[in-house]
């Protein structure tokens, strides 16, 4: 009868080393067996179309002088620890002195309170100002609530509930700022950071103006990316003040205030549009543990795609995922519709393509493509992974065929 050691996951594609240790029983002649599978229950002699299974039969020498373990005495299991916590709710922040803004711990919104209210020195004084990561200096000009400040900032997730904030999710950044007159002269910026301890900002959407003079809410919308302690910030300024390398604005009546926010990691798969974690392509389980050293490329791509998508201000289509679709396991050379896959018209021998996830330039198909084949041989053909398909381009110079013509 076999005994199952493990199951778990493979780390990642292409050749792994699977390492099992176990302490060998009483007996001459044993034998061990590893049945490599995909996907399915884990199983001594499964028969998917994929799966694999080998054994390798030992002799062992018997010891002499070992004496028999003693019989365990039967315990109760221990008592299982909850693998969900309940939400944190709504937080509201208080200052932190290492970050020099206001922080909060992980919940479903984080709220400055009265932690920003004002602008740096004006009376009433901003409390902690300038509540800035890089420390940026606010102006000194003006009287408060006459003239421009930032008074609060909150962040929440733009589907509302109580779920904590998570890695994926898209925010809502509200600024309840006062604007000066009729405010067509005040305008706003906002940033978000995905580490608060070493903060790289990233603009989200363009520069907005005050819809009206006084007491204004403001905001915007992007895409957390991972990262345990995030940033936001806020700029209010006179005019159309330059940020400068350090995404401060230093005019007379400007604010800048900053909010560091506590976000939980995202253990699903993470869409395209999500930053925080890393979407695998396929699961093989393997009986056995697994000694590796993986990197997933995958998370660069996305990690460009996310902040993209934040830097553009535009919201992605709902249910739209970036993914390409495709379902199965889509392994090349395969044969059978599992193969690659035609969804569009047949190329003419004179086509030159290109196998990529986007589109490439005409002339660099041109130059650098191949005449149809058995890999691509109509537009729109899957070939490959990762949403890889076909770019046909007809009508290329004569030459352009990829390689170095003779006279």
């Amino acid at each position: 009868d076999w005994e199952p050691l493990d199951s778990i996951t493979c780390p990642g594609g292409g050749a792994q080393t699977i390492v099992q240790a176990f302490d060998v029983p009483k007996g001459t002649d044993q034998s061990i067996r590893v049945n490599f599978r995909y996907n399915g229950s884990p199983s001594t002699c499964s028969n998917g179309s994929y799966d694999d299974h080998d054994d390798l039969i030992f002799t062992v020498k018997e010891d002499l002088n070992a004496t028999p373990p003693p019989t365990p005495v039967p315990t109760l299991p221990p008592t299982p620890m909850p693998t969900n916590k309940a939400p944190s709710g709504p937080q509201t922040a208080s200052y932190d002195l290492a970050f020099g803004a206001p922080k909060c711990t992980v919940g479903s919104s984080c709220d400055s309170g009265a932690l920003l209210n004002g602008r740096g020195s004006i009376t009433p004084v901003e409390p902690n100002q300038p509540n800035t990561l890089n420390s940026c200096t606010d102006g000194s000009s003006g009287s408060y609530h006459e003239d421009e400040s930032i008074d609060k900032i909150v962040v929440s997730r733009a589907s509302g509930g109580l779920d904590d904030l998570t890695e994926g999710d898209v925010v809502t950044i509200s600024a309840t700022v006062w604007c000066w007159n009729t405010g067509s002269n005040d305008r706003i910026d906002f940033y978000y950071a995905s580490d608060a301890s070493n903060p790289v900002w990233t603009q989200i959407g363009a520069r907005k103006t005050c819809p009206g003079g006084g007491a204004q809410t403001m905001t915007a919308s992007f895409t957390l990316p991972p990262g345990s302690l995030q940033a936001v910030r806020a700029n209010l300024m006179y005019g159309s003040s330059d940020a400068g390398v350090n995404k401060c604005v230093t005019g007379s009546y400007d604010d800048t205030d900053d909010l560091v926010i506590s976000v939980k990691p995202n253990t699903a798969s993470i869409a395209s549009i999500s930053e925080a974690a890393v979407r695998p392509s396929k699961h093989d389980d393997v009986q056995g543990a697994i000694e590796f050293s993986a990197k997933d490329a995958e998370a660069d791509f996305l990690m460009k795609e996310l902040h993209e998508l934040n830097t553009g201000g535009v919201k992605p289509a709902e249910g739209d995922d970036g993914s390409d679709g495709g379902k199965g396991k889509g392994k090349k050379g395969k044969g059978g519709a599992g193969g690659s896959e035609s969804t569009g018209t047949a190329a003419s021998a004179t086509d030159k393509y290109i196998c990529s996830k986007h589109a490439p330039l005409a002339s660099t198909i041109c130059a650098d493509g191949s005449v149809a084949d058995d890999t691509c041989s109509s537009e729109g053909q899957r070939c490959g992974k990762k949403g890889k398909k076909c770019w046909f381009m007809s009508g290329c110079p004569a030459g352009d065929d990829g390689e170095e013509s003779s006279e």
